[in-house]
């Protein structure tokens, strides 16, 4: 068995072609087809059903693909761990990017930064809500991931490393009948706009408004905050943000205000997310140092 037949083996099942493959692997189709009956012929089962319009994996070949997978990803991983013993880092790192950033939370900086020390490792920016990030770090699917921490523990072999919390307010439609400072308990009647559940803020301001006995009505669900900022300046609803990105919103959106709201733990904690054993890459591992070194924490 060679190294190379597992990675056409990979490829083809990832692309479901043998000449997508062969082109992505850069050898003529014939010779990729030849590997792969060699590699069928020495395990002993077909690892491919093949048509004239397709080409799926047999039963047995769904089964040893993430065998093969494993191996390939170690392979790979010695490499870098090898070129990490000689002072140079290289490979890929994926990163959980919350949709809702503090101002303070400069992800340019840090990634200028990063880039001109290891120019050979690539940054991907991965965005979602938390509970579905938090489950990626957890499943290694992502390295790290910085995002509003949801009021619920953290499932077991995971730590977040806090770096910044933040008061949350209102923001209003500058003609919204309430100023100032409000109760909590007189916004039970308001229609709010926020993010979806399962987004850390969203989490966060549910919680808040539980804990103070007050049950509110989301009408507008959005992903975006400049979605939310502007249905709030056009009257649609009373949004809840970051005291930061509140007053920059309401400096953009003339239209719009911020209103203070008491009576409620209306707070969101920002933190970077990771394994208890760290990232497994050297490449995460120098992105992971380098993020805890550059990006404040409370």
């Amino acid at each position: 068995m060679e190294l190379r037949q597992l990675r056409y083996f990979r490829a083809i099942a990832q692309t479901g072609s043998f000449s997508t493959a062969a082109a992505g692997e850069f050898v003529v189709q014939s010779a990729l087809s030849q590997q792969i009956r060699k590699l069928e012929d020495e395990l002993g089962v077909k690892l491919f059903e093949r048509t004239t319009r397709s080409v799926r994996l047999t039963r047995a070949g769904s089964q040893l693909l993430p065998l093969a997978e494993r191996v390939l990803n170690d392979l790979d991983l010695l490499g870098a761990e090898a070129d990490a013993l000689r002072g140079v880092v290289r490979g890929n790192v994926t990163v959980g990017m919350m949709e809702c950033p503090p101002l303070t939370l400069d992800m340019a900086t840090l990634l200028s930064d990063f880039h001109t020390r290891h120019p050979g490792v690539e940054v991907a920016l991965r965005s979602g809500g938390s509970d579905h990030m938090i489950e990626d770090v957890r499943l290694a699917k992502l390295d790290l991931a910085i995002l509003g921490l949801p009021p619920k523990p953290l499932p077991g072999r995971l730590c977040a490393r806090t770096l910044l919390v933040e008061d949350l307010v209102g923001l209003v439609h500058v003609d919204h009948p309430l100023t100032g400072s409000v109760p909590a308990s007189e916004l039970a009647g308001e229609r709010f706009i926020d993010f979806p559940p399962g987004y850390g803020l969203r989490e966060q301001v549910d919680h808040g408004f539980a804990q103070a006995g007050v049950a509110r009505r989301v009408v507008f669900e959005v992903v975006r905050v400049e979605e939310m900022v502007r249905f709030a300046a056009r009257g649609l609803g009373m949004t809840v943000l970051p005291r930061s990105i509140a007053r920059s919103a309401s400096r953009r959106a003339p239209r719009s205000r911020v209103l203070e709201i008491t009576g409620a733990d209306l707070r969101r904690t920002v933190a970077l997310v990771h394994r208890q054993d760290g990232p497994e890459s050297p490449a995460a591992r120098a992105f992971f140092e380098r993020a805890a070194d550059l990006l404040p924490a409370s």
